[in-house]
């Protein structure tokens, strides 16, 4: 009976040992994985920080504008065309901040951007006929173009996105949010000539013309975007370069306008003495609420370490019909930004 007793009671601490053993090792694997889940979230960074720049080629077309009083046609010692010379700038540099919070234990991404850029150019031409070899006193046809055009814009991005993966090897993010922008562009341009005096002292003509235009657009409105990398060589934990690329596009609702004037004034000149004079003047006043579509997108290269990022790569924006670059009359031009970018990426916290 006793024996009996006494297997039973080693049966009972056996029992015992084992549910401690058990237990002991639930709580030690629960523990270890909370430290883990912990070591996890206090690696990652939550706040990120992303500076940068581009230089880009700008889409920025617009009218030439041409005095009423010169022939349309080119005249015989032209070589450059005035529209040629009043084209804005083809290239500058942008600017950009990105702002980024990522919760720890969440899918879940918040950003606030902003893209600033600027170009200014200014030109002028003088063209003219041979000067007579001896004082004939035969007067000299010429034209001189004057032009300054500058441009600015501005791209303000708020976005929400979630990770949704597509697979192990790719990571994805859609993004949802409001994209703002600001263009505004001006230009002067000033010409100068007696385009109907060759070979004779008298008669003769001088023109001047002369335009000023401020041109805006102002938008708001929901954007979508996806983001997309993929690992080619490293470790993530370490350090490693990645492909990416990602599309963005927007539908923006805001106002175009245009103000300013151009006038030109011709005097007919006989034996130094004017004659009769015309004179035209315009204002330019034109606002409308426009519809503006908006597509772009990247690729590149990056260099990530747990806390830090560095990437190259090209990216493009165009925003269609948003700026009036007609004179006279209203006429839809198409802004676009695109060229290599490069930017450097901190994590901050964790």
């Amino acid at each position: 009976m006793s024996e009996w007793k006494n297997k039973c009671r080693n049966r009972n601490d056996i029992r015992r040992q084992l549910l401690a053993t058990v237990s002991a090792g639930v709580l030690l694997a629960a523990t270890s994985t909370t430290v883990n889940a912990e070591d996890d979230a206090a690696g990652h960074a939550p706040f990120w920080i992303d500076l940068g720049g581009q230089f880009v080629w700008n889409q920025n077309d617009q009218q030439a504008y041409l005095s009423p009083f010169v022939p349309a046609v080119p005249l015989p010692f032209e070589v450059v065309s005035p529209a040629e010379v009043e084209k804005p700038a083809h290239t500058g540099l942008d600017g950009n901040a990105k702002i980024s919070f990522e919760p720890a234990a969440s899918e879940w991404v918040f950003s606030a951007a902003i893209t600033y850029g600027r170009s200014d150019r200014n030109r002028f031409l003088s063209q003219r006929t041979e000067t007579p070899d001896t004082p004939t006193g035969v007067l000299v046809a010429y034209q001189n173009v004057t032009t300054k055009n500058s441009a600015n814009h501005a791209i303000l991005d708020f976005r929400a996105g979630r990770d949704v993966g597509l697979g192990a090897a790719i990571n994805s993010t859609f993004n949802l949010g409001v994209r703002y922008v600001q263009f505004s562009a001006k230009n002067n341009v000033l010409l100068q000539s007696a385009p109907t005096n060759a070979g004779s002292p008298v008669p003769y003509h001088r023109v001047n013309a002369h335009l000023a235009a401020d041109r805006k657009f102002d938008g708001v409105g929901p954007s979508l975007s996806w983001d997309a990398s993929t690992a080619l060589i490293g470790n993530q934990d370490k350090s490693e370069i990645a492909l990416d690329w990602g599309v963005n596009g927007a539908l923006l609702f805001g106002r175009q306008s245009v103000r300013g004037n151009h006038h030109a004034t011709t005097v007919f000149y006989t034996r130094s003495y004017p004659k009769s004079s015309s004179h035209q003047s315009v204002p330019l006043n034109r606002k409308r609420n426009m519809t503006v579509p908006n597509l772009g997108g990247f690729a590149g290269l990056s260099w990530r370490t747990p806390n830090a990022k560095v990437s190259v790569g090209y990216r493009a924006d165009f925003f269609f019909g948003a700026m009036d670059g007609g004179i006279d009359a209203a006429r839809r031009e198409n802004v676009g930004f695109y060229g290599p970018f490069a930017s450097v990426s901190v994590g901050i916290g964790g």
